[in-house]
């Protein structure tokens, strides 16, 4: 993914440096922009977490040929992923819990991307022949868990992750601010954090077992410790059920 720091984009500077990464914003001890969600001790990619068992519903981001953010698929030929991960010739990575190989590339024909939010759809050249994920309605309710997924940074000056990881964390606020200054759901961690590359990347809450996106990642804490906050998809759901055709 792209960084970007202090409201720089830190992505590409991330991109130089660690040969792989993704986008995530950066400000000063405050908001980074991020797109991973799952880890492990030993390996954690995202910073710590768990690898995850499934890519149902996952995307991998490419710009130009190079990873750069996550994302998810809502619909037979679109991705839901952040605004600032549009950038260049794009594809994505379906059906596979390796960013690197497996599953199938799919082209992305077509972006839009949403005023004022953290928020874009990639329309896809052909189906995903993918499970999609259910988008959430209403917020999730402050202090409750709540799962992020992603291949993103292990840690604040790592590469990102080959892998599929994934990660708990709380709900602290359900009404911060993304990237753009849109509505946004800050989190902090439980077992995990995401970080650089999880951009783009779902928030996941549970309602009768089901997994529902709530947040799309926009930024993170300085260094990937300390908090991430999503751009809401409840508040952005009509608008993307109208470009959709959801």
């Amino acid at each position: 993914m792209r960084i970007r720091l202090g409201v720089v984009a830190v992505g590409m500077a991330l991109l130089a440096s660690l040969g792989t990464a993704g986008n995530a914003f950066a400000e000063e001890d405050v908001v980074t922009p991020l797109a991973q969600l799952e880890g492990t001790a030993e390996d954690p990619a995202m910073v710590n977490g768990e690898y995850a068992d499934s890519s149902s519903g996952m995307a991998a981001v490419f710009s130009n040929g190079s990873f750069t953010c996550s994302g998810s698929i809502i619909a037979e030929r679109w991705v839901l992923t952040a605004k600032h991960c549009v950038s260049g010739s794009m594809s994505v990575r379906v059906k596979s819990l390796d960013r690197t190989e497996g599953g199938g590339m799919v082209t992305v024909d077509d972006t839009k991307v949403r005023t004022n939010h953290d928020i874009a759809l990639l329309h896809l050249n052909r189906s995903a022949n993918a499970e999609y994920v259910r988008l959430a309605s209403a917020h999730p309710v402050e202090g409750t868990t709540n799962y992020i997924f992603g291949w993103g940074a292990t840690c604040g000056s790592c590469s990102s992750s080959e892998k599929l990881k994934r990660s708990t964390v709380k709900v602290t606020d359900v009404d911060s601010v993304d990237y753009f200054g849109g509505r946004a759901i800050q989190s902090t961690k439980i077992n995990g954090l995401a970080c650089y590359g999880d951009s783009g990347g779902p928030e996941f809450k549970l309602v009768d077992g089901l997994r529902y996106q709530v947040g799309v990642l926009s930024t993170v804490g300085t260094g990937c410790t300390s908090f991430n906050r999503y751009a809401s998809v409840p508040t952005s759901l009509d608008w993307i059920n109208q470009v959709a055709g959801l």
